[in-house]
């Protein structure tokens, strides 16, 4: 039977054949006929010799043929499914080393969708929001994919994200979530939920802070007085009294659960690491596993938050969590295609500050060096944001407040320091940000998940935090691997030093290439922190840090490093956008010029980041990453061929790429509607 891919049938087949070859010792041996043969293709195997084969041909869930059309014809026979490729472009199917599946399946909910909205227009959306809704008076509504990087300036009177959300309810709590999990913002019914360690009730004020919260400074965005502004941080959310059942909306999410591996297979993805398996994900998994063949190979970092585990000394229970994590491995190592054999571990959050609170917020991401404390300016009439300069923690007036005490200062003498000075006091604290866990608890936890067989795939942004990571990954590597079996995600920061020992110890790192290019609006409340410029228009100038140390992709790969790829979606968009991410490694250009050129690596390089090491990073290479004969028959069919557009100077296409059909164990599981 001939089954022609795009409308034209194979010439000839000879019906009934009995196809021969010799072996070594000339003796003659039958040629197994095939189900499925594809012909003139450019099939990309990304295989050890990065070879391009025009034909394969499939038994099964399993390739048994890579080569050329010739060769090919000897598994054809009468019941075997010829198709014509037509010279399309066949890759891997797509390994998506760092995503958060569930959170992009499609139910009604409140969403921003990103929109960069001032605080009127996003007082009147929130408000939209509860009345479309119908929110009981007291429930929490939670809102989806705020922009915490651009947008929020003040409207209409408003000049803070709290008062901006009181307009939209006094009545109901509101959290705002920005697309990354790192930012939020509340009203004032939202903050006076605060529970302190005891359980009590007592709401986020300048006086409770001082009281009972002092360990959370870093994640709480207060004003000149220091009362909350309205922005919190990372887990700050859960001392609100909000579940993560109750931010994901998991009640929704569960029934919907057969829309992830659709959707991720119309993007060409056939694996993919879910980057932090809560325990209230379980559900959602469960139901997936109930419905049947899970056409996604799923493999789950699993998270336990420690500060849940710590004691009455303050010392995380390792061991109760490794518990946990062996019953759910087991769990689930009888479910077909979903495996529980990583642990996520959050080693610092985010580098983002945030240059429209007053004072300016300091990011909380773990630098090896001091933040700098940037003043700015916003223009009322053109809504223009502009660096004014920066504070001197040393100048005469940072020491004398310093010396009374911040939090000693009455409203009044804020005002006045500020009057004065042209900055507010807290401006003059040093902040190299924070790891969320000591680096010896960080040691023990690698250690304890290694003695229980698991791989650790480490969050870490700021080069403090990927320094962590590295130390703890090379304390437990023994030898030589071809592949580290621990992992890092992000690393937006990267020292030279620690990205010689990352490529030495051959640590998979899953950049989310997108990112790694130029976004003025986002750039604004980063590189002025992390490079004192002259002005935001010199945010991108060679020689500063950031720009020599983010995302260094080309310089890793270089030392002999392992890159693998990660959409981390939802953030950003719902849409993993693998080609995207594909043409930002090869162009690190979005349309505002690269970000830092010399970081680009070459499309073969990307196309393996996304599938070879992306199978190393998942210890799933024996089996998929390329297509090789005796491998899982996972491929994706494109529109065009990225590899001769990168080598025709036309790589600012590759992003236009559609998935045709994907393959997953030699099943086709879609196919693009015309």
């Amino acid at each position: 039977m001939s089954k022609p891919l795009f409308g034209l049938a194979i010439a000839a087949l000879i019906a009934g054949a009995l196809w021969v070859y010799l072996d070594r010792t000339d003796t003659p041996l039958t040629t197994p006929v095939a189900e499925q043969v594809f012909l003139n293709g450019a099939i990309y195997t990304a295989d050890a010799g990065r070879h391009t084969a025009s034909a394969m041909a499939i038994n099964g869930d399993r390739i048994v043929f890579v080569g050329d059309n010739d060769a090919a014809s000897t598994w054809i026979g009468a019941g075997t499914t010829v198709t014509d490729l037509q010279g399309k472009r066949v890759l891997p199917g797509l390994e998506d080393a760092h995503v958060h599946p569930v959170e992009t399946i499609r139910i009604d909910k409140c969403d921003l969708e990103n929109a960069p909205l001032n605080l009127a227009r996003l007082a009147g959306f929130v408000a939209a929001c509860l009345d479309r809704l119908a929110v009981p008076a007291g429930d929490w509504l939670i809102v989806k994919n705020w922009n915490f990087s651009d947008g929020n300036k003040p409207a209409d009177g408003l000049q803070s994200l709290r008062a901006a959300l009181d307009r939209a309810s006094a009545e109901h709590p509101v959290l705002l979530e920005n697309s990354d999990g790192h930012h939020y913002a509340t009203n004032s019914a939202g903050l006076a939920r605060a529970r302190n360690p005891a359980g009590d009730q007592v709401g986020f004020s300048a006086a409770t802070l001082a009281m009972y919260f002092k360990d959370l400074a870093p994640y709480i965005g207060v004003d000149a007085a220091g009362e909350p502004n309205g922005e919190v941080h990372e887990t700050v959310y859960r001392r609100l009294g909000v579940s993560r059942a109750v931010l994901m909306n998991l009640a929704a999410l569960i029934p919907e659960a057969e829309q992830m591996p659709a959707w991720f297979n119309s993007r060409g993805i056939t694996s993919l690491l879910e980057a932090a398996y809560y325990p209230e994900l379980e559900p959602v998994y469960d139901n997936l596993a109930a419905r049947g063949k899970l056409s996604l190979r799923v493999t789950l970092a699993q998270f336990y938050e420690p500060d849940d585990f710590k004691g009455a000394d303050g010392a995380v229970d390792i061991d109760a969590i490794m518990a946990l994590a062996r019953a759910t491995r087991e769990k689930y190592a009888g479910v077909e295609n979903i495996k529980a054999d990583q642990l996520k571990y959050f080693v610092d959050g985010v580098l983002e500050g945030n240059p429209l609170s007053n004072p300016p917020g300091l990011p909380n991401g773990a630098q090896l060096r001091n933040f700098y404390q940037p003043m700015f300016r916003l223009d009322p009439a053109t809504d223009e944001l502009s660096l004014a300069g920066y504070v001197d923690p040393d100048s005469e007036a940072c020491k004398a407040v310093l010396a009374a005490g911040i939090n000693t200062l009455s409203q009044g003498d804020v005002a006045g320091f500020l009057s004065r000075n042209g900055f507010y006091p807290a401006q003059c604290i040093r902040s190299r940000g924070v790891t969320f866990q000591s680096a010896d608890t960080t040691l023990r936890f690698t250690r304890a998940a290694v003695a229980n067989d698991f791989s650790v795939h480490f969050h870490a942004i700021g080069d403090r935090a990927v320094q962590v990571a590295t130390d703890a990954i090379a304390a437990v590597t023994t030898g030589k691997p071809v592949t580290n079996r621990h992992s890092i995600a992000h690393a937006q920061l990267v020292t030279p030093e620690d990205g010689v020992r990352i490529a030495a110890l051959k640590i998979p790192v899953a950049f989310t290439y997108s990112w790694a290019t130029r976004d003025f609006a986002y750039d604004a409340t980063v590189i002025p922190f992390i490079d004192k410029i002259s002005s935001l228009q010199d945010m991108y100038n060679p020689a500063n840090y950031y720009m020599q140390q983010a995302y260094p992709a080309h310089w890793i790969l270089e030392a002999g490093g392992v890159l693998a790829a990660g959409s981390d979606a939802p953030v950003v968009s719902a849409d993993p956008m693998p080609f995207l991410n594909i043409e930002m490694a090869v162009t690190r250009d979005d349309g505002d010029g690269p970000l830092n050129a010399d970081e680009d690596i070459g499309i073969l390089d990307a196309i393996d980041a996304y599938t070879i090491n992306g199978a190393r990073m998942l210890q799933q290479a024996d089996i998929t990453g390329s297509l090789e004969a005796g491998k899982k028959a996972d491929f994706i069919i494109l529109d065009r061929d990225i590899i001769a557009l990168a080598n025709e100077g036309r790589a600012d296409e590759i992003s236009e790429t559609q998935v045709l059909q994907t393959w997953f164990d030699g099943q086709l599981v879609y196919r693009r509607d015309r």
